[in-house]
């Protein structure tokens, strides 16, 4: 919630209140807020707007479904008689369904999973490809300047080459109406990846090897971007593609087009970079929509999302805990 306000348009002020929340399914746990009055003509901005959320629900559901959320004002003196209600519906999303840069577009990189395992066998294959090409295999980020992220960010690439995976066609107008996202575990296993689901993988090598990804959106397409030394734009989301362009001609940034590495053969990241690059051209720009940075978002708290396996293996292991606790 952003924001929560009692407007009192009566003449007369109105004292001993309380809120009370509650939904339907119960996504939210049930909250009631207390205050002293609003004066006649007056209005009261709450400020404590936290709710704690049922993250077992939330976890649970496979598909989209309605939800409502009920707020109901009341009198402390008369605790049965509702002075005003509100109700707004609210769609919940399962957990691997991303709802599109209409609203919130930067929680797209709750989707940029740099823990989950397959990560670091990526790494781990574009250290090897950058011992092959006679550079250093370590993974260390900034550590050596803007080169060398431009090193780690194409022995990335070389690596998800070598895992040869094909091209899935994204949901028309996915960017605004959002799509179900795989893993980074369920590309490599499968093989197959949207635009999207190969946006969020190499953003997530890109971070777990201490490098700031960008998440590239244009009208039905996303790609890849990174910074090329330490920084991060000033918001999580910017939708100004000249002040994009103004980072890439300063070789700050570099962007690249990640649909290029489930083509089925070999294409250099140079050309994976030039392609990218004409989609942010002048000529290209009616089609830009925004990028998402990564870096900021994590400062705004939006956090990668837990992985499922191991939700699932650690409700087992407490329900296996629980019984021998009830055997002995």
């Amino acid at each position: 919630m952003h924001e929560l306000v009692i407007v009192n348009e009566t003449s007369s002020p109105i004292s001993e209140l309380t809120i009370h929340l509650i939904s339907e399914p119960p996504f939210v746990k049930p909250r009631i807020w207390s205050l002293e009055s609003v004066g006649a003509g007056e209005t009261y901005h709450l400020r404590d707007l936290d709710v704690p959320l049922d993250g077992a629900l939330l976890s649970r559901l496979t598909e989209a479904e309605s939800a409502s959320l009920q707020f109901e004002l009341r009198s402390r003196n008369q605790p049965d008689v509702v002075l005003a209600r509100h109700e707004s519906t609210v769609e919940l999303l399962a957990r691997n369904q991303w709802g599109g840069i209409g609203h919130l577009p930067e929680m797209v990189a709750a989707f940029v999973q740099p823990n989950d395992q397959a990560i670091d066998r990526l790494l781990k294959g574009a250290a090897l490809a950058l011992q092959t090409a006679g550079k250093s295999g370590s993974i260390d980020g900034y550590s050596q300047g803007s080169k060398r992220a431009w090193e780690l960010a194409s022995g990335i690439w070389a690596a998800v080459l070598q895992r040869k995976l094909n091209y899935a066609l994204p949901p028309a107008s996915f960017e605004h109406s959002g799509q179900k996202v795989r893993s980074p575990s369920q590309v490599l296993d499968a093989g197959l990846a949207t635009c999207l689901d190969l946006a969020l993988l190499f953003a997530a090598c890109l971070e777990q090897a201490h490098l700031n990804p960008l998440l590239v959106f244009t009208r039905g397409h996303a790609f890849v971007g990174v910074w090329l030394r330490d920084e991060e734009f000033s918001t999580a989301v910017v939708d100004d593609v000249t002040a994009v362009r103004k980072r890439l001609k300063l070789q700050e940034m570099l962007v690249f087009e990640t649909t290029l590495a489930a083509q089925g053969q070999a294409v250099s990241f140079s050309q994976a970079i030039e392609n990218a690059g004409r989609q942010l051209s002048e000529e290209e720009e009616d089609k830009f929509e925004l990028v998402i940075d990564v870096k900021h978002a994590r400062m705004s708290r939006i956090k990668p999302l837990a992985q499922a396996q191991r939700k699932l293996q650690a409700n087992a292991d407490t329900t296996d805990i629980l019984k021998g606790i009830q055997s002995a």
